[in-house]
């Protein structure tokens, strides 16, 4: 084993999917491994600090992989996983369910990546990928070696090309850069005559108005300054569409309002940071408005402070030097 991956825990083995698991069937799979190993179980033939060891575990798997930004940085660190955690042992002894062995002979896995919209990142998508295959040739592929080279039909290569179309599935709140595995869709292996796993790398296309921070989607939303000041309903953009939104009045620039659930597959939040927009030109009665604004408003000067620390600042340069 990896001295590297000494105490790394397989959490994907823990709540029994593959890598590749959809938030929907963790959730499903976190709740049935509830179900049974949960504080308000009792485990007949098990001892209770085994029980509860269990169920930390699982509560802990959980956490890292239902949240898409620590389940990117989980991947990326620890798959393959090669530690075994004590759960192994005791999912077995419960289920039947045992580790399967790898073969040496196992097919290798085939990488492939392409580019998904923000929208179809935060909602998940079905994607078609080319699978550059090959299948061996029907006329040579059981001669030897000396007779294949004379095929006319492969060109002495043993196989022929044969490309083929996979669809694959990218869950509702996949992240920037992650990589998805899908059992035996890569190319097939001549040896073992056996498919390997297909590894597609997500990258997300940048948005000119959203931007991706963990789990949540952030924008900027400009707003007028009256609706600043006075508050009130505006719509919002969304990766998927748009929503509605209040805000408060005396709404300040770079204020940051959290719309729930709107962020990474409905895991995340949208973060709305506000920027007011000035008018650029009045007319003739707003002009005489904000005169009038300006006689009765009790908004002290925003300069005095500054002035006053620019003051302070001279006189203490100006000071003479301490005596030695």
């Amino acid at each position: 084993m990896d001295p590297k991956q000494q105490g790394v825990k397989d959490y994907y083995y823990i709540l029994g999917v593959r890598p590749e698991a959809t938030t929907q069937e963790l959730q499903v799979a976190y709740q049935e491994l509830f179900d049974k190993f949960g504080p308000h179980v009792t485990l007949k033939g098990e001892d209770a600090e085994a029980n509860v060891k269990a169920y930390k575990d699982i509560v802990e798997a959980w956490e890292v992989l239902s949240d898409p930004y620590k389940r990117q940085e989980y991947d990326k660190v620890n798959l393959p996983l090669l530690q075994k955690s004590h759960l192994r042992d005791l999912w077995g002894k419960l289920t039947g369910v045992k580790e399967e062995a790898k073969s040496k002979d196992e097919p290798p896995e085939t990488k492939a990546s392409f580019t998904v919209s923000l929208r179809e990142a935060v909602k998940g998508v079905v994607k078609q990928i080319r699978v550059e295959d090959a299948n061996p040739c029907t006329l040579c592929s059981n001669k030897k070696p000396v007779d294949r080279m004379k095929c006319q039909n492969c060109r002495g290569m043993g196989s022929i090309r044969a490309d083929r179309v996979e669809e694959i599935n990218i869950p509702a709140g996949v992240s920037d850069r992650q990589e998805l595995r899908f059992p035996g869709k890569g190319k097939i292996d001549q040896r073992s005559k056996r498919h390997g796993d297909l590894v597609v790398e997500v990258q997300i296309e940048p948005h000119p108005y959203f931007s991706v921070l963990g789990k949540d989607v952030c924008c900027t939303v400009p707003v007028t300054l009256y609706e600043a000041m006075l508050g009130g309903e505006i719509e919002a953009p969304t990766p998927t569409g748009k929503v509605v939104m209040k805000i408060q009045p005396l709404t300040q620039k770079g204020r940051v309002y959290r719309l729930k659930g709107l962020g990474m597959g409905g895991q995340g939040d949208l973060l709305v940071s506000i920027d007011i927009v000035l008018p650029v030109q009045l007319h003739a009665d707003e002009v005489v408005l904000f005169r009038k604004l300006l006689t009765v408003s009790s908004q002290p000067n925003p300069r005095v402070e500054m002035f006053q620390k620019i003051q302070q600042s001279n006189q203490q340069q100006q000071s003479p030097p301490a005596q030695q």
